[in-house]
């Protein structure tokens, strides 16, 4: 076989940047996804209704409408990569918070939502960010793909 027939190797679209947003936003999903399970399951535990593990869900769900249009703003005009840290960071100090809570015993269900309510916050920062990421991370011809 000759050089000008030998196959070529398929292109990569994924570099080293986008292999590690891509880890960053599945561990990121992860973990603001299940803590949404797990704190179900603590509105529940600490004397809660249905009612209650819907009120803290909406609690998580309103401030992500609300500020998702603003995060794309945030994203737009500050490095995207401090506001995915900045998120991130948020998120992990609600979550703390929200299980020395539970694990301290009898959390209100005002704390609880709050708490939720700042992870939807922080969800609605690090989101657009990390799309915005996502495209300056490949080249054009391969952004459809990844």
């Amino acid at each position: 076989m000759t050089a000008a027939s030998a196959p070529t190797p398929p292109a990569r679209h994924s570099g080293r940047n986008y292999r590690l947003l891509t880890t960053a936003a599945i561990i990121t999903g992860l973990g603001t996804h299940g803590a949404l399970i797990a704190a179900a399951f603590a509105v529940l535990e600490s004397g809660g209704d249905g009612g209650d593990v819907g009120l803290v869900a909406a609690s998580r769900a309103a401030p992500l409408v609300l500020f998702l249009l603003i995060g794309g703003a945030v994203a737009d005009r500050l490095p995207r990569h401090r506001v995915m840290v900045a998120a991130n960071a948020l998120n992990c100090v609600s979550q703390a918070a929200f299980a020395w809570l539970v694990l301290a015993g009898d959390p209100k269900l005002w704390q609880m939502m709050l708490l939720t309510a700042l992870c939807g916050t922080g969800q609605a920062l690090f989101n657009p960010a990390a799309e915005g990421m996502l495209m300056s991370s490949v080249s054009r011809e391969h952004a459809s793909r990844a």
